[in-house]
C-alpha cells in the first residue's frame, strides 16, 4: 500500500491529531525538498524497520514529515513544488482574490484523472479561472454600471457582500475543476489499500468535503478582517492615519489565513471513510467489508 494513504488510514480519525500533523506537513520548507531527499525519506519509510533508539525514531518521523508533505498519498507522485500543500498559503496570501492558483491546487491535489479526460479537465479548469474571476468582480462592475453611489450600497457590495461571496466562489471552484471525480468515481479502497472499485457517491463525498474546507477557510479570513477593520475604523488612530487600516487589515487577513489553513485541511480525514450502504449496489456486491476508504485530497 501507498505508505501516505496508510498513514491517513492509521493517523487521521481526531481532529487535534490530524491538526498538528498539518503544521508539520505546511512547514514552508518543504516545498524547497529535492526528489533526492524526497526519495531518501520513502526508502526509509518503506524499509519498515522499528527505530531502535530516539535519533533514529526522530529520523523517521522527519521522514513521514517529508513524504507527506511532498507526495501524492493516491498516485504515489511526487506533487510539483507550487501545488505542494505548504505552498497554499505563501501564494494565496499575497494573491486573496486570484483564483487561478486555487483551481490548479484543486486539481493537482484531487484524485487522480484517466488520461483521455485531461485535456477536458485543463479546459474546464481555465473556464472555472475566468467565471470564477468575473463573478468575483461582478459587483463592482454592477455598482459603476448603473451609478449605484449611495453609502448604503458601496457598505454592502465592498465590506458585506464579498464575504459570502468569496466563499461561495471558492467552494464553487473546487465542485466545477474537480468534477470529474463526481462524475466518472474515484477509487474506493478495503482498510488493507485494496482498490474494490469505482464510486461516483465516494467521489461526491470527497469534492464537497474538500468544498466546504475551502470555503470556509476564504470565507471566515475575510469576515475577521472585516469585523477586525469596522472595529479600528472607530479609533483615533485611523482618522489620524488612515493607511494604517490598510496595513493592520492586511496583515490581519494574512495572519486569520495562515491559522485557517492547517485548520481547514485537517477539518475532514485526508483519507475518509464511507459506509458500503452508500455506495452503488455494483461496489457493495464486490466487498463484505462494512466501511471503505478514499482518498479526500485537498
Amino acid at each position: 500500500m501507498e505508505p501516505n494513504l496508510h498513514f491517513w488510514i492509521r493517523e487521521s480519525q481526531s481532529f487535534v491529531q490530524r491538526f498538528l500533523h498539518w503544521l508539520d506537513i505546511l512547514d514552508p520548507t518543504n516545498v524547497l525538498l529535492s526528489h533526492e531527499k524526497i526519495k531518501a525519506a520513502r526508502e526509509l519509510l518503506r524499509s519498515e524497520q522499528t527505530p531502535k533508539d530516539h535519533i533514529e525514531d526522530q529520523k523517521i518521523q522527519k521522514a513521514w514529515k517529508q513524504s507527506l508533505a511532498t507526495v501524492h498519498p493516491e498516485t504515489g507522485s511526487v506533487i510539483p513544488m507550487l501545488f505542494r500543500p505548504a505552498a497554499f498559503f505563501p501564494i494565496t496570501g499575497p494573491l486573496f482574490f486570484i483564483h487561478a492558483y486555487n483551481t490548479e491546487f484543486s486539481i493537482t491535489n484531487g484524485n487522480s484523472i484517466h488520461a483521455k479526460y485531461s485535456l477536458e479537465q485543463q479546459l474546464l479548469g481555465m473556464t472555472t479561472i475566468i467565471s470564477t474571476t468575473f463573478f468575483g468582480i461582478s459587483p463592482l462592475l454592477m455598482m459603476n454600471r448603473y451609478t449605484l453611489k449611495g453609502p448604503a450600497v458601496q457598505n454592502v457590495v465592498t465590506k458585506i457582500l464579498p464575504i459570502p461571496l468569496l466563499a461561495f466562489l471558492s467552494a464553487f471552484n473546487v465542485v466545477v475543476s474537480r468534477s470529474h471525480e463526481y462524475q466518472n468515481g474515484i477509487r474506493v479502497m478495503d482498510k488493507n489499500g485494496n482498490v474494490v472499485g469505482l464510486s461516483q457517491e465516494a467521489g461526491a463525498k470527497a469534492v464537497g468535503e474538500t468544498a466546504l474546507s475551502r470555503g470556509l477557510l476564504f470565507g471566515t479570513s475575510m469576515l475577521l478582517s472585516n469585523v477586525f477593520s469596522y472595529f479600528l475604523e472607530r479609533t483615533n488612530i485611523v482618522h489620524q492615519n488612515p493607511k494604517f487600516l490598510m496595513v493592520m487589515k492586511l496583515n490581519v487577513t494574512l495572519l486569520v489565513m495562515g491559522l485557517m489553513v492547517p485548520v481547514s485541511f485537517c477539518l475532514f480525514p485526508q483519507t475518509g471513510q464511507i459506509q458500503r450502504t452508500s455506495l452503488e449496489p455494483e461496489i457493495q456486491s464486490l466487498t463484505e467489508e462494512t466501511d471503505l476508504f478514499y482518498n479526500r485530497g485537498l
